[in-house]
């Protein structure tokens, strides 16, 4: 958890300036609840988990296919369940929020 003090000179400076560059990785994913392993993970990757002995989504993603059609396979699934089947996050919609006014 980010300390109030924190958070509200986060607020202060991003109202300060006109133009705001977003950098986020996974941890913002994360945040908005994404995850990437157990349940969600064998539900959509069955067949990859039996055939390649796969862990989770993530490590998935560097594993080293046969075929360019196996690995695009994978990351047009992924890309698929955690880009256009899931409902966007709070944590996007907070984000959104804090700089709907800025470039």
């Amino acid at each position: 958890m980010i300390p109030e003090n924190i958070l509200r000179q986060c607020k202060q400076l991003i109202s300060e300036y006109d133009t705001i560059l977003i950098g986020a990785g996974a941890g913002l994913s994360a945040a908005g609840g994404l995850i990437y392993s157990g349940k969600r993970f064998t539900d959509n990757f069955a067949d990859y988990i039996t055939k390649y002995k796969l862990k989770d989504m993530y490590s998935a993603a560097f594993y080293p296919y046969s075929t360019l059609e196996a690995r695009w396979g994978y990351f047009s699934k992924y890309i698929k369940i955690n880009r256009f089947d899931v409902p966007v996050g709070q944590v996007y919609h907070d984000l959104l929020e804090l700089v709907k006014n800025k470039n």
